[in-house]
């Protein structure tokens, strides 16, 4: 179970991606909210949005972060989207 502060966060995932996330902007997505979360946090949320595993989105955040980084257009693009269904740094 998430803790409280983080449902909005996942209120803001459901409505941005309501068919669930599509593969490309998985790692896209672990970049952009990975500066607004601490890596628990983010991999807490993002595994519990897509029904996965703490413990690997973990792993994928920081290889989205140095080894496996998204190009700067996905990114922006997922920025873009999120934004556009309310999400905001610091909500």
């Amino acid at each position: 179970m998430l803790p409280d502060w983080l449902l909005p966060y996942l209120h803001i995932l459901r409505r941005a991606y309501p068919d669930g996330l599509p593969e490309k902007d998985y790692l896209p997505l672990l970049v952009v909210i990975s500066e607004d979360f601490s890596e628990r946090g983010l991999a807490r949320l993002v595994a519990d949005f897509i029904d996965g595993e703490v413990v690997v989105v973990e792993n994928d955040a920081a290889a989205a972060l140095s080894t496996r980084r998204p190009l700067p257009a996905d990114v922006e693009r997922v920025r873009a989207h999120l934004g556009a269904s309310g999400y905001e740094p610091d909500l």
